[in-house]
């Protein structure tokens, strides 16, 4: 019977300094980095591109994209909105279109016409 050994190793993150554990021996002359900077490092990387990709399971083409408003990465069937540059998911542009909606309603007074009585 051979016996399995977890082997983990305490590195520190080379962006933010904080120390953390790697499930394999490191070697000391690569960078490393904790969980919470590696997924912002690959949202960035992915921010500003709109890939199409076959999804096999819903057997069609699907978008992968990150939301430049709410900063989420999204896989979605429809081509997301792009404007000025910017990509935003379907619910961030129904968000923003409400809230220029609202913005470009002026507000109704409705003044009433009192008669005096003339004696």
């Amino acid at each position: 019977m051979v016996k399995k050994t977890m082997t983990s190793t305490k590195v520190v993150c080379a962006k933010c300094g904080k120390e953390h554990y790697v499930s394999f021996v490191a070697d000391g002359h690569r960078k490393y980095y904790c969980d919470d900077c590696l997924k912002v490092m690959h949202l960035n990387r992915k921010k500003g591109t709109v890939k199409k990709v076959f999804n096999a399971k819903l057997d069609k083409e699907v978008y992968e994209f990150v939301c430049d408003i709410c900063e989420n990465f999204r896989r979605a069937s429809y081509m997301p909105a792009q404007v000025k540059g910017l990509i935003w998911c379907r619910e961030c542009e129904s968000k923003k279109k409400a809230e220029d909606l609202k913005k470009r309603r002026k507000k109704i007074i409705i003044a009433s016409k009192t008669e005096g009585s003339e004696k």
